[in-house]
């Protein structure tokens, strides 16, 4: 009986190798760890085939959905500087606490990388080691005390999405680094975040690809409890 992949391709050609990451599957080693990888996991694939494998960007470990992979040399220096540069469009699904009044908005702050808990922190913009951070978002739904978000990043800072919500007042839902109360959290075990869709320009056609990742079953359960919950409620 073969062996099932731990992760989902969604496409892949001669440059490019695009895949649906499961949360709680590093994107990359650490190093000094044997702890499973998805890098390792594809490069063992690929190599299977000839291919060395090239890593261009990443998402947390408990992140679900897209990355995509470069298969030679020229595709990787291209995305690398694509992803470098954050030109290619990356776009996220995310359940956060409380209801979002505004229905589409930008959140512009500065972010410094801390040793405690190797955590991202909001800073205030003169302290040394403060890094810009943006991202615009849409809400897609609101529930009785949760929003669904679509979230742009135009920055590619660790923890960004997480970091900047939970200081606006609207942290993830099941985000237990970012806010430990989370732990309480029964429908779900991780940060309600996933890397849904992907768009870029090819790094062999120049053509605008784009790339998407349904939702995963635990976020969906989620989803469906709040609206169960804000059908039982109306008014």
């Amino acid at each position: 009986m073969a062996k099932k992949r731990p992760f989902y391709i969604v496409h892949q050609d001669k440059d490019i190798f695009v895949v649906d990451k499961p949360a709680g599957l590093l994107a990359v080693p650490i190093p000094n760890s044997n702890v499973k990888n998805l890098f390792d996991l594809v490069a063992d694939h690929l190599a299977k085939h000839g291919v060395r494998v090239g890593t261009v960007h990443r998402i947390d470990r408990y992140t679900s959905g897209l990355m995509v992979f470069a298969k030679n040399k020229r595709a990787y220096d291209d995305l690398y500087t694509k992803f470098r540069e954050h030109t290619p469009k990356r776009t996220y699904l995310a359940i956060v606490r409380g209801i979002i009044e505004k229905d589409e908005g930008t959140l512009e702050h500065h972010l410094k990388l801390i040793k405690d808990g190797f955590r991202n922190i909001v800073v205030d913009p003169d302290e040394e080691g403060a890094t810009p951070a943006r991202l615009s978002y849409k809400v897609k739904e609101r529930f009785l005390e949760n929003t669904l978000v679509e979230i742009q990043l135009d920055t590619g800072l660790k923890n960004q999405i997480r970091v900047q919500f939970e200081h606006i007042g609207h942290q993830l839902v099941g985000d237990q680094h970012y806010a430990p109360e989370e732990e309480s959290e029964p429908l779900i075990n991780r940060q309600a975040l996933h890397s849904y869709q992907l768009e870029f320009e090819h790094p062999r056609t120049g053509r605008m690809v784009q790339y998407q990742a349904k939702l995963p079953a635990d976020m969906l359960k989620l989803l469906d409890h709040y609206r169960w919950k804000k059908e039982s409620h109306p008014g």
